[in-house]
């Protein structure tokens, strides 16, 4: 089958229209229709129901889409790794992180990188685990970097684990619980600060901090942004959480000291590097991420 047919199923069922279909392929809707009849003709019945309010799949539709969107995704991989086997330069490497491993890691495997491929075009970008998935999907990043538990179970991922990174409470010293021990109850009532965490990253919380039921631990200040949480952890009374290392520099200079707080279990997280399943890595992209292994 035409591989160019098939695209055109794919975004007429994913537009919903012929029309918008037609300006996503930059066809004009009459040869965008003369395409779908064809695969049609192909396939000897009806793909695609028409109707007023737009085009809906037809029960063969429903089949020969699921295999048009592998067989596109799989030519799609052979026309890029015949271009890794052609290309003789450093290329491009594009990868996401989560707000907690960009604090810990980004800065010092960006300077590793420059330093040592400088010729190396290096795009990183830090966002929600959703946002970071959504564009490894469609191919836009050659891989992320996020916490285990964020990671979707409907993609089907290689992972690299990294080392597990102890997670802690972090307040500036004159904040009122850094006075002594903590209670599990103060932690509870105190004014929390984080990057944007799922629900079941919540639930977790709540075990953890032992929750009575409907008691609720959600934080005060949220953001992607750890560095303007870290300056306000630094200026007022919040409680920051956060994974150790992220915050290296506030603790070795005191502007920052880890809470110390009565029966409260070890928390780490286990961060991984994951990327599309059975597509190979670009050279740029495998010293990327041999430079985070080494850092992380």
């Amino acid at each position: 089958m035409n591989l160019k047919r098939l695209e055109h199923l794919v975004a007429v069922v994913e537009e919903g229209t012929l029309a918008a279909a037609a300006r996503r392929v930059n066809l004009t809707q009459p040869a965008l229709t003369r395409s779908i009849q064809a695969l049609e003709d192909e396939a000897g019945m009806a793909l695609l129901d028409r109707g007023a309010r737009g085009v809906t799949l037809t029960s063969t539709g429903r089949m020969v889409l699921e295999r048009a969107r592998r067989i596109l995704f799989e030519a799609s991989c052979l026309e890029r790794d015949l271009q890794l086997v052609q290309q003789h330069e450093m290329g491009v490497v594009r990868f996401g992180l989560g707000p907690f491993p960009a604090a810990i890691l980004l800065s010092r495997v960006l300077r590793i990188m420059q330093r040592d491929w400088p010729n190396l075009r290096v795009n990183a970008e830090v966002n929600s685990s959703e946002a970071l998935f959504a564009a490894l999907q469609s191919e836009q990043l050659d891989f992320v970097l996020t916490a285990n538990r964020l990671m979707p179970l409907t993609v089907e991922l290689e992972v690299r684990p990294l080392m597990p990174e102890p997670i802690g409470f972090f307040a500036r010293p004159l904040h009122p619980l850094c006075a002594g021990p903590v209670e599990l109850a103060q932690i509870r009532e105190a004014r929390l600060a984080s990057v944007p965490l799922p629900v079941s990253v919540h639930e977790l919380w709540r075990t953890m901090l032992r929750c009575r039921p409907g008691e609720d631990v959600a934080t005060r200040v949220e953001s992607t942004d750890f560095r303007a949480l870290t300056q306000l952890a630094c200026h007022e009374d919040v409680v920051l959480i956060a994974p150790n290392r992220a915050l290296e520099d506030e603790l070795v200079s005191g502007e920052l000291v880890q809470l110390q707080i009565e029966d409260m279990q070890d928390l780490k997280v286990q961060y991984s590097i994951a990327y599309l399943a059975q597509r190979t890595l670009s050279p740029a992209a495998e010293k990327a991420i041999a430079t985070i292994e080494a850092v992380g």
